[in-house]
């Protein structure tokens, strides 16, 4: 079995991520193929990691390609060289010794799958995953955990972070990779819409253990000021529902939505004015998305 993890990383030095996050990884006695792609670190990572991990797969970028196309290009990489399954994991998480192998043990060959995500120190749940998966989920997982019953080995959910995505191939073969119009932040929405059209269930693995190095999203400056642009676009992309659909339903209320939702400072005066022309301006290119996006076969790699 041919199992490639794909790690993207960019500045992957702060508080040892990259050493971390590899060094975890080679405690799995499942044997693993590491990718890393690096979007053009301006720190020490294009050193550090091929001088301290010579048998990794190191794919340098000229340029910064964002979280989704860097994995893209992992994940064409791994499908040239016959991988069976794929591990998508962030540069600032770790993993415990027996995650990947636990996944294994149930996956169908044919769902997502994503261990427990934890905070770094593994004291509580990573705040993302908290409010993205558990609180959506509406079935016993979140029962079992806050009631201290016993976990079962898997649970249905809804969407769920990438910063730990466990592939079976078919899912790739099926739909492909990471859609380019999103370059960093909702990538990973983008794609659950995707799995959502094409009938693709994604499961938790609570007896396996992801531990995610961070305090929210990661860059907050970047997230919060691309944050309206990000919603728009995801909702302009979603082929779950059609063009009529989204303006009828959608559009008409992104204003009063993100006037009220935004923390308070943190709104641009006219960002939503500069962000609508900027989606008008992208309909040719979000028209063709939508298309690709309902189609089979390796989608955007």
């Amino acid at each position: 079995m041919n199992i490639f993890v794909i790690i993207v990383t960019y500045n992957a030095m702060r508080r040892q991520w990259a050493k971390k996050c590899l060094d975890s990884l080679l405690q799995s006695p499942c044997p693993l193929h590491i990718i890393v792609v690096d979007n053009q670190s301006t720190d020490d990572t294009q050193e550090f990691i091929p001088s301290h991990y010579p048998n990794i797969i190191w794919l340098p970028q000229d340029k910064n390609l964002g979280f989704g196309q860097g994995n893209n290009i992992g994940i064409k990489y791994a499908l040239e060289h016959e991988a069976d399954y794929l591990l998508l994991l962030n540069q600032d998480a770790t993993l415990q010794d027996s995650t990947i192998q636990k996944m294994i043990e149930v996956s169908d060959g044919h769902s997502l799958l994503s261990p427990l995500q934890l905070n770094g120190d593994g004291s509580s749940i990573d705040e993302m995953f908290h409010y993205q998966t558990l609180n959506k989920a509406r079935n016993r997982m979140l029962d079992d955990l806050l009631v201290r019953q016993s976990l079962q080995k898997i649970y249905p959910v809804g969407e769920f972070p990438a910063a730990c995505w466990f592939l079976p191939v078919s899912i790739i073969k099926q739909i492909g990779g990471f859609n380019p119009l999103f370059f960093h932040y909702s990538e990973d929405n983008n794609y659950y819409q995707r799995l959502m059209y094409h009938g693709i269930k994604s499961y938790i693995v609570p007896h396996a253990k992801m531990f995610h190095d961070r305090s929210v999203h990661g860059n907050m400056t970047y997230y919060d000021k691309t944050h309206m642009w990000r919603n728009m676009l995801l909702i302009a992309t979603n082929i779950n529902k059609s063009f009529g659909q989204i303006i009828k339903e959608e559009l008409g209320f992104l204003p009063r939505c993100y006037f009220r939702s935004l923390p308070k400072g943190k709104y641009i005066p006219g960002t939503f004015l500069v962000n609508s022309f900027r989606l008008l301006g992208l309909i040719p290119k979000i028209i063709i998305s939508r298309k690709k996006e309902k189609q089979l076969g390796l989608t955007w790699l």
